[in-house]
């Protein structure tokens, strides 16, 4: 016989669980309604009504529509923000990864595109190199925006350009800066 602990594991495991597969379901669910209509015509109760979960669900896992963008573009982030540290400033090779990771989530980048969600929404580079001054701060910014300015316009554009070619062009206008 489990013990009353043994009993609350397997209760906060299965929320977790439940949780889960409900945040699945509200991505999969806005993925589908943004392919249809604009990002700011989606209501919450026809988000719900197509995830097939409730209200009360919905807002127990997102204080908003935009967090579930955020939510499924997170994770893409953070994954390439841990990259920085591997590939040890040889950013021709980062900006690489980058151009094919967008193109490999090109559903989840147009969607953030189109809620106007950052494609940066912080500083990837504050975060994995800390600025030892202001002025380096502020250049991690300007070279942060002029990337996803090239990044955006790539994708825009049709992503025509290979991930290689858009790493080297990366690497001689970044690297001046």
């Amino acid at each position: 016989m489990k013990t009353e602990l043994e009993r609350k594991e397997i209760l906060r495991l299965s929320n977790e669980e439940s949780n889960k597969i409900t945040r699945d379901c509200l991505r999969i669910a806005m993925f589908k309604l943004m392919d249809r209509e604009d990002y700011e015509k989606i209501s919450v109760t026809e988000l719900t009504k197509l995830a097939g979960v409730s209200r009360v669900a919905f807002y127990r896992n997102y204080d908003s529509k935009q967090a579930i963008i955020e939510d499924a573009t997170q994770s893409i982030f953070s994954k390439l923000q841990e990259s920085l540290l591997r590939y040890n400033n040889n950013w021709k090779e980062w900006y690489i990864l980058f151009f094919n990771t967008v193109k490999e989530n090109k559903e989840s980048f147009k969607i953030a595109l189109e809620a106007h969600i950052p494609i940066a929404p912080m500083s990837v580079l504050d975060a994995a190199f800390p600025p030892a001054n202001v002025e380096e701060h502020y250049t991690h910014a300007a070279k942060e925006a002029t990337f996803v300015r090239i990044l955006t316009d790539w994708f825009n554009d049709g992503m025509k350009e290979s991930p290689e070619q858009m790493g080297e062009i990366c690497e001689k206008i970044l690297n001046c800066m």
